[in-house]
């Protein structure tokens, strides 16, 4: 086993035992340092696992899980929540169906979907339509910070002058 392979598998192993704690202690203190907190919801747990830890890595607070169930009951312990990423396709319910659920119950929850299926226009427009932004699997790591710093800026730039 390589040592990218054997650290994502460690990290998966501290994602999964984290599921059994009612709240997520040590997410929830690494999300009150961060300036931003995302959720970060895919059913392929190497990719989860990947993500998470780049996120991490440049000073975000993630919040993670395998399913839309999940991530819902997450959301719901865990309200101040700056940005949903989730995987567009998952078994169960949908990334779609999950940001319209959590939506109701915060309008302005920016949403980013992630895909490695087959998005075509009307899907797309579909997104553009509610206002989601969409990045396409795999993408490259600098792509997605990219992306995620765009959505974020105008919540960090709030937080920043409200801080003053």
């Amino acid at each position: 086993m390589s040592e990218v392979t054997t650290a994502i598998s460690r990290i998966q192993d501290y994602d999964d035992s984290l599921m059994s704690l009612d709240i997520f202690t040590s997410e929830r203190r690494a999300a009150e340092l961060s300036p931003s907190r995302i959720l970060l919801v895919d059913d392929d747990p190497d990719m989860r696992a990947l993500t998470r830890t780049f996120l991490e890595h440049e000073g975000y607070g993630v919040f993670s899980s395998g399913d839309a169930e999940r991530a819902a009951q997450i959301f719901r312990s865990v309200p101040e929540i700056d940005l949903l990423v989730t995987d567009l396709y998952m078994p169960g319910k949908s990334g779609m169906e999950l940001a319209r659920e959590l939506k109701e119950i915060r309008s302005e929850l920016p949403v980013l979907m992630i895909s490695g299926g087959m998005v075509d226009a009307a899907q797309k427009l579909r997104l553009e339509q509610e206002g989601w932004s969409f990045l396409a699997k795999p993408f490259r790591l600098p792509e997605l910070l990219s992306t995620v710093h765009r959505i974020l800026a105008p919540a960090e730039a709030r937080r920043w002058k409200e801080a003053r």
